[in-house]
């Protein structure tokens, strides 16, 4: 049970890229109460000899349990394997499709971990230590599949892991200058996709993994082996050129034999961490005129930092990922390329295109001493991410272990690289500065270039590199901004010639001034994070306002001057939807570096925008194509509690018709953009629609008033042509509502998703309860006094009848009415059939029956919002001729309040979850 519990914990602990590979040193956790009997002395011997050997005596002080267990133990390494035909283990790549997979491979990992150290054993060799340890061997690319536990091989789609017990001997040498060795024997179970005949069926039951518990065919044998030798080498001395552990699995099977897997080599940093100032490599870069990035240092200028200044800011930068940029001086859009620089690719990643848009590179592992510097340069692809790439520990050919000075006068790190795991091609000089000034064309923290030095005998393209500056979500620089960083508006003096030549009327933004509201200098309010009606994701991102640098202290909106008009600089990312056809694309416009003034009256930026081009030109600034012209419209702050707040943006091209980089106008118009002060809009809404109907009820009751005390001081019955339908209809339907809904006049108008989630209005509840309960109070007044109109009504007829004349009557109109509800009822009726019919609802008559009851329920929910057109179907069918035009005036009287309402109705968009 305890072997079966290590087993799952190993495989958790090597291969879960997401959580897992956040642990640098261990696998397992060391148990101390397991038991090493060390059975296997005698074979370990016969097939240790060549190394046994050669074993010198050991330096009793320097070998202790602790020591072994800590720096004999490697987690995350590299393994690869000669390719004579077996395979160590299968692979399942259905976790990706085939396109992708083409290009993109699985990463081979491999961990080891010393588990029991004893220096006892009466049968072991001289100059020798027992030593026991578990090692995690497999290829991985996706982990959220774990395999069941006791099982010491598993697969699944992106994932297959094995583990090897083993037991051997530690022992030193004096060979190439000193190497301690660790030759074990092993004990696991492989799989096999022969199944071998002297086995029995008994026993192949009991070790067969069974296709049929899966859902994975062809499934290989689960069978035991131990004829398994490892034979893993570390450096006793350790130095920059001598820091690696190496190792070799092999398999003591014949090669005829089933058990059979060829060789497997093991690379990995050693744990110890070697001093800057030890070992020899070629010679530093000592001059400038070979730096590739020559041209933007004399534009950008450099920060000049001490040395122990400089050894806390590379730190800080350890882990983060350096886009590789696009080499220019490949061939067309297509051409793909199997280097990159000194890197060779073939593992990881086969073929990349020119525009490296899946690359990335970390410099890690890093030992700074005063201006001496050493680590290694990872390449690796997007997908696998920094957090993971920096904690792997194996050396390939995409890696560069480099090592140089900084130099604190010219602000440089010039360093040598030395390619893949045996360091012997060190023909790579790296060059990294940091800008002290930012600017539309330069936007990078940290840029570096991996360059071909000039005594090469693999001549390359030279590799740029760099950390781009991007506000929170991407990469912001931290306090380092803060403290070292400025920017350079080099493009100021064109925004403003943009402004002043498309600015509005000084009217039109006066007007704009006092009645509007727009974002201030705050970047949460100016960030842009959402889709287009063109199906196109887009994202503005602030990198800094005025003499304000952006970062994420919160103390950045404190900062900036409270000016008219500021200048600014932002980031304009759109990502286009890939089912998108037979449109426009923006790809030549997917990443805009813009820069220029924000007009805080009337919540407009005039921009001037650089963008990366795929080919160089001798015109262009520095491969950028900056005569392109953005603008972009904010919506006003205090109109976002009454419509969705959206932007507007425009980008131009300044070059003419006839210029390979021009390109059409773009107008996108976004959707609802994210508000931090949603939640307030919201309860703002609430209680202004509470007020706002009894504002509307008390337009009611005024005119009602007013129109009783003309009835009242009139000698003519007009009253007799008001329709006591429509009176009725008042009286049936408020109080239909005031009985069973919650809401009276105004409907509140909520999406069903923030319907299910609405925010909580607690401290707010009793105020808009009160003014529910006085709207509702106002509607019985208004209930009242359309009973004391309707007697008036009555009277006049009686007035008509007694003098003669012809008096109206409500047969016609309530005919007339009840045909128009008919037609209206069907009408809803068809519309709720066809929403249930795009649903392939199947209708029996418990459904039809459904339907009917609620059309029902909102016809009669409903029916007081149809008073005014009885009225004009009474008249329509009495035809009165009045000289007076009283009625007209009564009629215009009721009408003003749903105009009123009906406008509030259309302007308003619904309340939506902002999430």
């Amino acid at each position: 049970m305890r072997n079966q519990a290590l087993s799952l914990w190993t495989l958790l602990k090597l291969l879960a890229l997401g959580y897992a590979a956040s642990y640098d040193n261990f696998a397992f956790p060391i148990d101390q109460t397991l038991v090493h009997n060390y059975s296997r002395l005698a074979e370990i011997e016969t097939h240790c000899s060549s190394f046994i050997s050669l074993a010198s005596d050991l330096e009793s002080g320097d070998i202790n349990a602790t020591r072994l267990k800590n720096e004999f133990s490697f987690f995350n390494g590299d393994w690869e394997q000669d390719s004579h035909g077996a395979t160590l283990m299968p692979f399942d790549d259905s976790d990706m499709p085939y396109a992708a997979s083409s290009f993109i491979q699985p990463w081979k990992v491999v961990s080891f971990e010393v588990q029991n150290v004893s220096s006892g054993e009466p049968t072991q060799p001289k100059n020798t230590i027992s030593i026991s340890g578990v090692l995690s061997i497999g290829i991985t690319r996706n982990s959220t599949i774990i395999s069941e536990p006791g099982l010491t091989f598993s697969k699944t789609p992106g994932m297959s892991a094995l583990r090897v017990d083993f037991e051997g001997v530690y022992l030193e040498t004096k060979e190439n200058e000193g190497e301690c060795i660790l030759c074990l024997l092993g004990d696991s179970t492989f799989p096999f996709k022969k199944v071998p005949t002297r086995f029995t069926e008994e026993y192949m039951t009991s070790y067969f993994f069974s296709a049929r518990d899966t859902m994975y065919n062809e499934e290989p044998v689960i069978l035991p082996n131990d004829k398994i030798l490892l034979v893993v080498k570390y450096p006793k001395v350790v130095s920059f050129v001598n820091n690696h552990i190496h190792g070799e699995m092999t398999s003591l099977n014949k090669i005829e034999d089933f058990e059979y897997f060829d060789k497997v080599h093991i690379t990995s940093h050693s744990s110890l961490v070697p001093s800057s100032s030890e070992g020899q490599v070629p010679q530093v870069i000592e001059s400038l005129e070979q730096n590739p990035l020559k041209d933007a240092l004399l534009e950008d200028g450099v920060n000049k930092f001490n040395n122990s200044e400089f050894c806390r800011i590379l730190k800080y930068f350890e882990h983060n990922e350096y886009k590789v940029m696009p080499n220019l001086k490949l061939g067309g859009q297509n051409a793909y390329q199997d280097t990159v620089g000194p890197f060779r690719l073939g593992n990881e990643i086969l073929l990349v295109d020119r525009n490296n848009e899946n690359l990335r590179i970390i410099l890690h592992k890093i030992n700074c001493e005063e201006d001496k510097i050493s680590g290694v340069l990872r390449l690796f692809p997007s997908t696998i991410g920094s957090y993971v790439a920096a904690r792997r520990t194996g050396l390939s050919t995409m890696t560069l272990s480099v090592k140089g000075t900084w130099s604190s006068s010219t602000g440089l790190l010039s360093m040598t690289g030395c390619l893949g795991p045996k360091l012997v091609e060190c023909d790579s000089g790296v060059v990294l500065y940091f800008p002290k000034s930012f600017s539309s064309k330069q936007r990078s923290v940290v840029s570096g270039s991996i360059f071909s030095l000039k005594n090469a005998k693999n001549r390359f393209w030279p590799v740029f590199f760099q950390l781009e500056m991007l506000s929170s979500g991407l990469h912001d620089g931290g306090w380092y901004s803060k403290m070292y960083l400025a920017y350079n508006y080099s493009k100021s003096d064109l925004a403003n010639k943009l402004k002043e030549r498309i600015q509005e009327p000084k009217l039109m933004t006066y007007i704009r001034k006092s009645v509007f509201q727009y974002p201030n200098g705050v970047s949460d309010d100016l960030k842009i994070d959402t889709f287009s009606s063109s199906e196109t994701f887009v994202r503005v991102e602030v990198l800094s306002l005025g003499p304000v640098f952006r970062t994420n202290d919160s103390q950045f909106s404190e900062e900036v001057y409270d000016n008219d008009v500021l200048n600014i600089s932002m980031n304009l990312l759109l990502i286009e939807n890939p089912q998108k056809v037979n449109e426009e694309s923006y790809r030549h416009v997917s990443k805009l570096y813009l820069e220029g003034v924000y007009d805080q009256d009337v919540g407009k930026m005039y921009l001037i925008g650089c963008r990366k081009v795929d080919f160089d030109h001798v015109d262009l600034e520095r491969g950028l194509d900056c005569l392109i012209q953005v603008t972009i419209e904010y919506p006003p702050l205090n109109t976002r509690w009454l419509v969705y707040p959206t932007a507007k943006i425009t980008i131009r091209s300044q070059r003419n018709m006839d210029d390979v980089y021009q390109f059409n106008p773009i107008r996108l118009h976004t959707f609802r953009l994210n508000d931090r002060n949603h939640e307030k809009n919201v309860i703002f809404r609430k209680i202004f629609e509470g007020y706002f109907r009894v504002f509307l009820l008390f337009l009611y009751l005024a005119h009602m008033l007013n129109q009783i005390k003309k009835m009242k001081g009139s000698s003519e019955p007009f009253a007799a042509y008001i329709s006591l339908l429509v009176l009725c209809l008042w009286i049936v339907g408020y109080g239909f509502t005031l009985i069973y809904s919650k809401e009276i006049l105004i409907k509140s108008l909520e999406t069903k998703h923030y319907a299910n989630q609405p925010y909580d209005l607690e401290n707010y509840k009793q105020h808009l309860n009160n003014l529910d309960y006085f709207a509702r109070f106002l509607v019985l007044v208004s209930m009242l006094l359309m009973g004391r109109i309707s007697q008036m009504v009555l009277k006049a007829r009686k007035v008509l009848r007694e003098q003669g004349k012809p008096t109206p009557s409500e047969k016609k109109v309530l005919l007339v009415g009840l045909g128009a509800y008919v037609c209206y009822f069907l009408l809803r009726f068809t519309e709720a059939r066809i929403k249930l019919g795009v649903a392939e609802v199947n209708f029996t008559k418990e459904v039809y029956m459904q339907l009917i009851m609620q059309v029902l329920r909102h016809s009669v929910h409903e029916i007081q919002d149809y008073f005014l057109f009885a009225q004009l179907m009474a008249l329509w069918v009495w035809k009165p001729r009045l000289s007076e035009p009283w009625l007209k005036y009564f009629l215009f009287g009721l009408w003003i309040p749903p105009f009123i309402q009906f406008l509030y109705d259309v302007v308003r968009d619904p309340v939506a979850y902002p999430y």
